[in-house]
């Protein structure tokens, strides 16, 4: 490829891909605002509802309730007007009414959002709330950081890559294309959906983020000092601690087994795929069927101890033992698949190694001491690593099974977040927790491999 070849490739690939980022930022700007202007109708639909409910009059509530927002209200109510929508509302279509009942859920309009008005009871859609912004505020905007930052990477990107081509030899310039055209799709695939989506949680966590309000400023560190200060943030990382030490006991169990089952006696292949089965199924359905089996009045569990002379108890209603119950249910799970890790390894050790041991008059714990465990480090040190990094991403059964109580014993990170991300609608802070939750895996990461990497034996 000549020089000139390569230097017009270079400037239409950055303009081919400005016009794609441009063009995706201003539908995200569109999506966002539309989602906004969504949230603040029900918001003003929710306080006219209670405005009109505590007897106020409907102009001077609408007015308050728009300038408070910066936003044109209007209150729309069809004729005749049923209880619970006030009579000098403006009109509005039986068809929209129909389909605001239907599904309860604001529309957009010419010029701003219509949201269904509910009566006192919250019960029944009798009006509608259309509201309409007073200014350009909130506007999809392309002169901002989030857009300005990737598109000058962009330009830098483009001008190195002219400056590299200009002093490359022309052989060795094609061979490195060839290469980035195999490399191109699963790097820019990992940037999209790994690099970016860490960058913008960094970028969140310094700010005070929420999909209703249309400020969201630079805060600093207020949200890692409310952090410091946050007693519940504490209790849930003492949480995810204590359920991490899970991944130990689960090792031991996995080796275990996999050591018995790794000698030819008939059967093994069944066992195998009966304790690794429970790894493969919906954790969805675990959790749910394990919800029933640890029920304090008519589960399994307890009709099983009931045998053996133990009193009932309430597995996941009670702080002491809700913990530990999504503990055993996740050794359960995991022990299969380290299993299947850890025979593996076994089938990877050399007979002839076993052979000399024997030849030594050398025990079996002797054989599996001085040789077995030496040679599965790396095996150990890969399940310890990825043991411990999912066990501090646990969610789904914490989720299921007791959402986080009771009083709070199984509030894990990961739950912690997703509940103040989607429910407190606090995107900042729980990004700032995300924050947090990676410097300790990457530090925990970085000890294992410090305390086991420089002692790895390979065959």
């Amino acid at each position: 490829m000549s020089l000139r070849r390569f230097r017009l490739g270079v400037l239409a690939a950055l303009a081919l891909s400005a016009s794609a980022f441009l063009w995706w930022r201003f539908a995200a700007d569109g999506r966002a605002l539309e989602r906004r202007r969504e949230a603040v109708a029900l918001e003003a639909a929710t306080a006219v509802r209670r405005a009109i409910a505590a007897g106020e009059a409907l102009e001077p509530a609408v007015r308050r309730i728009g300038e408070a927002r910066g936003l044109v209200v209007r209150v729309l109510c069809p004729r005749p007007a049923p209880a619970g929508c006030p009579a000098e509302a403006a009109p509005l279509d039986a068809a929209l009414l129909d389909m605001l009942r239907r599904d309860e859920a604001p529309r957009p309009v010419v010029g701003g959002v219509i949201a269904p008005l509910k009566d006192a009871d919250d019960w029944d859609v009798v009006g509608a709330v259309q509201i309409t912004p007073t200014n350009a505020a909130g506007r999809p905007s392309l002169a901002r950081p989030a857009v300005s930052l990737p598109l000058a990477a962009l330009v830098l990107a483009a001008a190195w890559l002219l400056r590299w081509g200009a002093h490359i030899p022309e052989r060795r310039r094609r061979e490195t294309l060839t290469a980035w055209s195999f490399l191109g799709l699963p790097v820019l695939h990992l940037v999209v959906f790994a690099l970016v989506p860490v960058g913008f949680t960094i970028y969140l966590a310094f700010h005070q983020w929420d999909l209703v309000a249309a400020e969201k400023p630079f805060v600093g560190l207020a949200n890692f000092r409310e952090l410091a200060r946050d007693r519940l943030f504490w209790t849930t990382l003492r949480n995810t601690a204590l359920y991490v030490l899970y991944v130990p006991v689960t090792m031991a169990a996995a080796l275990g087994l996999a050591v018995l089952l790794n000698r030819r006696r008939g059967g093994e292949r069944l066992l195998r795929a009966v304790v690794f089965l429970p790894f493969v199924t919906s954790t969805v359905a675990i959790g749910i069927i394990w919800q029933w089996m640890f029920n304090a009045d008519f589960g399994l569990v307890n009709y099983a101890l009931g045998f053996l002379g133990v009193p009932p108890l309430d597995w996941l209603g009670s702080p002491r033992t809700a913990l530990l119950s999504i503990v055993v249910v996740t050794i359960w799970t995991q022990v299969g698949y380290q299993m299947v890790v850890f025979l593996a390894g076994l089938q990877g050790v050399p007979q002839s190694y076993y052979d000399a041991a024997l030849v030594d008059g050398a025990s079996p714990w002797q054989r599996f001491r001085h040789v077995t465990l030496p040679l599965l480090r790396p095996v150990i040190l890969f399940v310890l690593v990825t043991g411990i990094i999912s066990g501090f991403q646990v969610f789904t059964l914490v989720y299921l099974m007791t959402e986080g109580g009771p009083l709070h014993s199984t509030d894990v990170l990961v739950y912690r977040i997703y509940q103040t991300a989607w429910e407190f609608l606090r995107f900042g802070y729980a990004s700032a927790m995300a924050v947090v939750l990676f410097g300790v895996l990457l530090v925990v990461t970085v000890v294992q491999f410090r305390l086991l990497g420089k002692r790895i034996e390979y065959v």
